[in-house]
C-alpha cells in the first residue's frame, strides 16, 4: 500500500521505506467503503485527513431545491478537503461518494500535527497542496460563475484544449451534465450550438476547434 503514497504530493521527495516509518510512528485507520457509498456528508466537521488510496469518488454539492452539482471526480492517491482541517470552518463543503470500491487511510487532526513535527517536508507538502488548492477554487468560482450554458461550455473547452485546436474530451456529456448542473440534453444543445455557427466541430469525444477566437468570445458573453 505504501508503495501508492509515493506518487502524492503530501509525500513528495519521500521513499516507500521513509513513508512507511513515519506512518508507525503515528496512529491511522485504514477504511474501506462500498460502491456508491457516501463516505462524508457536506457540513460534517473536517476532523481529520483523509487519504484516497484506491477508487474514485466525486464531490457533490447538495443545493436548497434538492439537486446535486458535481464538483469534481478524485481518482486514487489523493487527499480530500485538506484545506479545511486546519480552518475556522472546519467543515467538509461537499458530499464524498464513492463509485466503486474505496479504501481510504484516515489521520486525525493530532496525528497529523505530530506527523508534521515528524518531518519538515511533509509539513511543507502540505502547504503545498492547500495553496494549490486554493488556486483551483479560484478558477472553479469563475467558471460557476458565467451565468448561460454556452459560457460555461466555452469555458471548459478552452481550458481542456489547453492552446490545442484538436482534442479528446476528458468528460462525457453526462459528465459534463453533472458538473454544469442542467439536464444532459441540455449539454447536447449547446455543443450543436457552438458546431452549428461553425466554431468547433464535435465528434465522437474528439473536438476541432475552428475558430477559437469566436470561442472565447462565447465564454465572455
Amino acid at each position: 500500500m505504501h508503495h501508492k503514497l509515493t506518487t502524492l504530493s503530501l509525500f513528495a521527495g519521500l521513499d516507500e521505506k521513509q513513508i512507511e516509518s513515519l506512518l508507525n510512528l503515528i496512529v491511522f485507520q485504514n477504511k474501506r467503503y462500498g460502491p456508491n457509498s457516501l463516505v462524508v456528508s457536506q457540513g460534517e466537521q473536517c476532523n481529520r485527513l483523509m487519504i484516497l488510496t484506491d477508487g474514485m469518488v466525486k464531490g457533490e454539492m447538495a443545493g436548497a431545491d434538492g439537486r446535486s452539482l458535481k464538483i469534481e471526480d478524485l481518482h486514487a492517491p489523493t487527499v480530500l478537503a485538506p484545506a479545511f482541517i486546519f480552518g475556522r470552518k472546519n467543515h467538509y463543503p461537499v458530499n464524498i461518494i464513492t463509485y466503486n470500491e474505496a479504501k481510504f487511510i484516515v489521520i486525525y487532526k493530532t496525528e497529523l500535527l505530530k506527523l508534521f513535527q515528524l518531518n519538515n517536508t511533509v509539513l511543507q507538502n502540505f502547504l503545498g497542496m492547500i495553496s494549490s488548492r486554493a488556486q483551483f477554487l479560484s478558477e472553479k468560482l469563475r467558471f460557476h460563475s458565467f451565468k448561460s450554458l454556452r459560457s460555461k461550455l466555452a469555458f471548459y473547452l478552452i481550458d481542456e484544449a489547453s492552446g490545442r485546436s484538436s482534442f479528446r474530451l476528458s468528460h462525457s456529456q453526462n459528465d459534463l451534465a453533472e458538473l454544469f448542473g442542467v439536464a444532459r440534453p441540455s449539454v447536447g444543445r449547446a455543443f450543436m450550438q457552438l458546431q452549428n455557427d461553425g466554431i468547433i466541430d464535435v465528434r465522437y469525444k474528439q473536438v476541432q476547434i475552428y475558430d477559437a477566437s469566436k470561442l472565447a468570445d462565447a465564454y465572455s458573453e
